[in-house]
């Protein structure tokens, strides 16, 4: 018999076609497989039990990095030929396959570059089919070389044997390089002047020890590096970056150094180990040997292992143990990938750059996760996950979610999946918009998606959404705005695979309301395509608007004001840290309604509290003072919750509930006064916020009958409050859903922004 197989998903560039070579080898079968827009044609033929034991192994003994979507096939008349061929690659129809993200040195690579004895003995470029730069280095589908940046590196007759070989796993490695022809490192000053020197890995070593700050390119855009054990250099990099409290990631030499310097789960173990090689947050040991100026404040250290070549040989000097690896930029600009360009912009900020010349051609950071509840969760998705596509629930026609403002990521919806870009950060500026337009321009080229409809969020002050808006005009297309905690909750649905109606707990910083105000604590009822406002967290102001987020002791007075606290006495100022002028000219804001938005944020809620417990007046990053709260109970043991307190609401008129959280004021304040620790009032506040909001799940439930909740928002990071809410609502019988596959927060906003956009778009039709 002949069978013709159609399988799309992630199966080019990951050794997938030698993969079906070698099978179709062993089951003494004939045909041929190519590489198409589609994914991989196959055709095979011989005797039927040899076919179907060929379909079957597919399937269970594909590569790592492979990623079977899905499989179409029909019968064909035999041809009776005798072999089986690789043909060249087909360029036809819409791309419908996915790019490889990129993938961490693999472990026959590794013992080839440290082995003096191989041919590729300390080449910092080496990888295979099973390891190396993908979505960086490649311009379009297929994946073939002459679509990637190493088109300008021919091959030498020994890497092109390789490549030409099905039986050898550097078959079609569109990288594959080797000292004699691929690309090349040099150490440089910042005017491009060469630093003299016969081994520039070992040269950045010496630098890297005596405690300088070095560039160095990698495969997404340069890292800034410091010896993380140098507390002295580790503050001149936060001094010259700007970067004063956010902390920083720290890349160790292996599996061992990590485990002396965190208390790692099985989880985290898992994830560090993974080809993505993501930055995993776990908690710091006693005693390491980290310099404390690289995560103050926090018991966590984001840690992460090498994944590639020249990051391993950094490692190969015993002198170095860990090393500070952070996105080389200035605050909140877009990561340096160009060799000018980060010889221009970082020219003040490192003392020598490690590059090399090949291109980088999309800018993307590393990856970010934690295990929260005991799950992998995503924080940020980019190197390693990036361009891989997300399932959708519903078939969609060809869109573009723009995301929101802070964390930025797009996202590019057509059929069953939506395609996320990378992180790209916080849309502040037209540098930041700049990445963005690139970013969407590759992957709009790449996948061959023309929008045909765009989806923003709706808060008017958004860039994301003016150049939405703008740019959908432009083209004559639809515009869909979507409401903030909607898109959170159905991008949580969608994983899931729900269509609803579910209840969603949708809880974090800023989310622009429907009636206008700013939400952020909110009881929905949703489905893909609609939503309505069950209960939410009482209003309450922020004085000074946007300076509330940057100084939460401005938040604190707006939550104690609303819980009928007197401000004026000395002790409640000296509490705030603030002068009797500010308090009263903040009183003033608030009772006149002049520049004190409400807000219903549980984000901002966190940050009174912290600002009252901690004492923490002003941040230097987004959600500092939530996760210094959160940090400083980590060892408490669950306490009982202070109350709220659900008042009003009739379902029957669509008239929501509210939360009040002027109980849970009173009670802490009682404890502060009474001087119980710290941690202890933390464990309590966190404990109080999830009962509260799984006593308004019950409420919903017995209004609607609904028993599954979806649990998103930027607040499920918090490992504390995700695991007692998931807790809570299963004690009362609720179905829990947490995000998997997306972030909770607003870097996966465009999924769900997408998944909405999609279902309105089905239900005008």
């Amino acid at each position: 018999m002949r069978r013709a197989v159609q399988i799309s998903g992630v199966v080019q560039g990951v050794g997938f076609r030698p993969f079906v070579y070698r099978l179709a080898m062993e089951e003494a079968l004939s045909g041929f497989i190519g590489n198409d827009t589609a994914g991989v044609t196959i055709e095979v033929e011989g005797p039927a039990e040899r076919v179907k034991a060929f379909l079957k192994r597919l399937r269970q003994e594909a590569p790592l990095l492979a990623r079977i979507d899905s499989i179409e096939m029909r019968d064909l008349k035999a041809t009776g030929e005798a072999d089986f061929r690789i043909v060249s690659s087909q360029v036809k129809g819409n791309v419908s396959t996915g790019i490889p993200a990129d993938a961490a040195t693999c472990t026959d690579c590794l013992r080839e570059l440290l082995d003096p004895a191989d041919r590729r003995f300390r080449y910092p470029f080496l990888n295979c089919t099973n390891c190396g730069p993908r979505f960086t280095i490649t311009r379009r589908i297929p994946y073939d070389r002459p679509q990637t940046s190493m088109a300008v590196f021919p091959m030498c007759a020994a890497c092109q044997r390789e490549y030409d070989d099905p039986a050898n796993r550097r078959f079609h490695a569109q990288p594959n390089a080797c000292w004699d022809c691929g690309p090349r490192l040099s150490l440089v000053h910042a005017d491009g002047s060469a630093i003299p020197s016969g081994d520039a890995v070992a040269e950045t070593i010496e630098r890297l020890v005596a405690g300088q700050i070095v560039a160095i390119k990698g495969i997404g855009g340069f890292h800034l590096s410091v010896d993380a054990t140098n507390e002295t250099a580790v503050t001149r990099l936060r001094e010259r970056k700007g970067r004063f409290g956010k902390p920083l990631a720290i890349m160790v030499r292996d599996m061992n150094a990590a485990r002396a310097i965190c208390a790692l789960t099985a989880e985290e173990e898992a994830l560090l180990q993974t080809p993505a090689r993501p930055i995993v947050l776990s908690q710091a040991c006693s005693g390491n040997c980290i310099a404390p100026g690289v995560a103050p404040g926090v018991p966590w250290l984001g840690i992460f292992l090498p994944y590639a070549p020249l990051q391993y040989l950094l490692f190969a000097n015993a002198r170095i143990n860990a090393l500070v690896m952070t996105s080389a930029n200035l605050s909140e600009e877009p990561i340096a990938i160009h060799n000018e360009e980060a010889r221009a912009r970082l020219g003040a900020l490192a003392d020598a750059f490690l590059m090399h010349d090949r291109e980088i051609l999309q800018r993307c950071d590393d990856s970010v996760m934690a295990v929260v509840d005991g799950a992998p969760q995503l924080l940020r998705r980019a190197r390693g996950f990036v361009p891989h596509g997300v399932a959708l629930p519903l078939d969609s026609p060809p869109l573009l979610a723009v995301g929101g403002h802070l964390k930025n990521v797009f996202a590019l919806a057509r059929g069953r999946f939506a395609y996320q870009s990378q992180h790209l950060g916080d849309l502040e500026n037209l540098t930041g918009l700049a990445f963005f337009r690139e970013s969407l321009d590759h992957l709009m080229h790449t996948f061959e998606v023309v929008p045909e409809a765009v989806a923003h969020d709706m808060h008017p002050g958004y860039l994301s959404t003016s150049w939405a808006k703008e740019w959908a005009r432009e083209r004559g297309l639809r515009v869909l705005a979507v409401q903030h905690h909607h898109a959170h909750v159905a991008g949580c649905m969608a994983e899931h695979d729900l269509s609803g109606p579910v209840i969603g707990l949708a809880l974090d910083g800023t989310g622009y309301g429907a009636d206008g105000h700013i939400w952020g604590g909110e009881v929905l009822i949703c489905t893909l395509g609609a939503f309505e406002r069950f209960a939410h967290l009482e209003y309450v102001p922020m004085p000074g608007g946007e300076a509330a987020i940057r100084e939460p002791w401005r938040m604190a007075l707006g939550h104690l004001h609303a819980a009928g606290f007197a401000l004026h006495d000395a002790a409640m100022r000296d509490l705030l840290g603030a002068s009797d002028k500010e308090t009263r000219v903040l009183v003033r804001m608030i009772e006149r309604g002049v520049n004190a938005p409400l807000t219903s944020s549980c984000g901002r809620l966190f940050d009174a509290v912290a600002a009252v417990v901690l004492g923490r007046r002003d941040v230097d990053y987004e959600a500092q003072a939530a996760i210094e709260l959160e940090g400083i109970a980590v060892d408490e043991p669950d306490a009982p919750g202070y109350a709220m307190e659900l008042v009003g609401g009739d379902w029957t008129r669509r008239d929501p509930a509210r939360i009040s959280t002027a109980p849970l004021w009173r009670a802490l304040m009682e404890d502060m006064r009474a001087g119980t620790g710290k941690a202890y009032i933390a464990a309590r506040f966190h404990g109080g916020v999830a009962a509260g909001f799984v006593q308004a799940a019950m409420m919903a439930r017995t209004a609607t009958g609904l028993k599954q909740v979806a649990l998103s928002g930027g607040c499920m990071h918090n490992r504390r409050l995700a695991r007692l809410l998931r807790v809570g609502l299963e004690r009362e019988g609720f179905e829990v859903y947490q995000h998997r596959s997306v972030s909770p927060g607003d870097g996966g906003l465009s999924y769900g922004q997408a998944v909405v956009a999609a279902a309105m778009l089905r239900e005008s039709d």
